[in-house]
């Protein structure tokens, strides 16, 4: 019997882990170390101050074109109609499949991230009792990569080149690596936590303890050295959770150990600024970046602090503007550059303007986490979190596409 075989009978009784946090669910990570004493995700992608981004949604402008006049005699002219011309439908997603991503033999597994294509994704596998293996999807199929050092591996982020960044544990510190060429190498700066990566390879994450404030910095490659981020005044510790296509970058600054960290924006340049708020919000948690717009929740704290409540936005980082979504959605929102998001209601759905599309359930299961969704707008990706008769939580590793 080879070690393979072994590992495979072993996990038919294993007991289920929790399922993973999203990679960009930032809150979610922080409240996570905190927990464990630790720092981490921001998710992401995804962890940091849970961001929730949603692409805008663009207007179309018509531009008719000039022609010469013709020396042959105008032929009489129609007077169009008065009637008002019908309203166009928003383009939605349609002719949604879901598919289960291969993991093996064993069937618990995961997916953490995607890449702006939807051609990567990044996830992790059970193969043993609490033990993990991180993974590598191209197209469906499951690569044969390297598996990443440490306890409690996992990939956060992936780009269209197929480099994948994450972090694990060494005992209660985190350790930062990259996943390019097919070798897993360790990131440059000692204590880190690698939360994004863009297609241009820069990663975006943090230095120390990066769940509750360490430095947040950016590695302008896998083997580059980390170039710190400059903090306001006053302020020592923060966290780099998500980057954008253009080097945007989005994280956390840190009052105090005790301070849930206040959403704070490097741009490209490193110049950094603080994030306001929704009118009435006490916070906003971000949960992703996407061509030019951050999308999240707002956080309603009562004045007694007993209770807390949430409400779906998205932002314009140049226009310094947020809009509420046309619906409440989990903190597990993504946006699309097409302005399309993909987040949970139930089930997972993709908001499309005002019209919610529901995506096809796997097997007739119920819960479900999403983590991945492709800059058109085509391609999503998450796993269930069901529990059945055998397992705790049926955790399934699950493709969406549509068209």
């Amino acid at each position: 019997m080879t070690d393979d075989d072994r590992a495979v009978r072993i996990l038919r009784t294993m007991p289920d882990d929790p399922p993973l946090p999203s990679t960009v669910d930032v809150e979610r990570t922080m409240a996570e170390g905190r927990r464990r004493r630790r720092v981490r995700r921001w998710s992401g992608g995804v962890a940091l101050v849970a961001v929730t981004a949603v692409a805008a949604g663009g207007g179309t402008v018509a531009a008719s074109a000039l022609r010469d006049t013709p020396a042959a005699p105008v032929k009489p002219v129609t007077v169009p109609s008065k009637k008002a011309p019908a309203k166009v439908a928003p383009v939605v997603p349609k002719d949604c499949k879901v598919t289960l991503l291969p993991s093996g033999e064993v069937k618990k597994a995961l997916v953490t991230a995607g890449d702006p294509t939807g051609r990567y994704h990044a996830g992790r596998v059970y193969p043993r009792p609490g033990g993990v293996h991180t993974v590598v999807w191209k197209d469906g199929e499951l690569l044969p990569v390297p598996n990443m050092p440490g306890s409690d591996a996992g990939f956060r982020d992936i780009n269209s080149s197929g480099i994948a960044v994450g972090y694990s544990y060494v005992g209660d510190e985190e350790r930062a690596y990259a996943l390019a060429g097919g070798t897993v190498r360790r990131l440059a700066g000692g204590r880190a936590v690698a939360g994004a990566i863009n297609d241009r390879g820069v990663i975006a994450g943090t230095l120390g303890g990066a769940f509750d404030g360490g430095t947040p910095v950016i590695w302008k490659s896998y083997r580059a050295e980390p170039t710190r981020l400059a903090l306001p005044s006053g302020i020592t510790r923060g966290s780099a959770a998500a980057i954008g296509e253009d080097g945007t970058v989005i994280g956390a600054i840190y009052r105090n150990t005790r301070d849930e960290g206040i959403p704070y924006l490097w741009r490209p340049d490193g110049i950094g600024r603080k994030l306001a708020v929704p009118k009435g919000a006490t916070g906003f948690w971000v949960s992703s970046i996407s061509n030019g717009w951050l999308y999240g929740s707002a956080v309603h704290d009562a004045p007694d602090g007993s209770m807390r409540s949430f409400t779906s936005y998205r932002y314009s980082i140049a226009a310094n503007r947020y809009e509420k979504l046309a619906v409440q959605l989990s903190n597990d929102a993504l946006g699309a550059e097409n302005g399309w998001v993909l987040s949970t209601i139930a089930d997972p759905v993709i908001l499309a303007g005002k019209r919610i599309v529901k995506l096809p359930r796997y097997n007739k299961m119920k819960e479900y986490q999403v983590t991945a969704f492709s800059a058109d707008g085509k391609t999503a990706a998450g796993y269930t979190t069901d529990s059945t008769d055998n397992e705790v939580v049926a955790n399934r590793p699950l493709k969406w596409t549509c068209r």
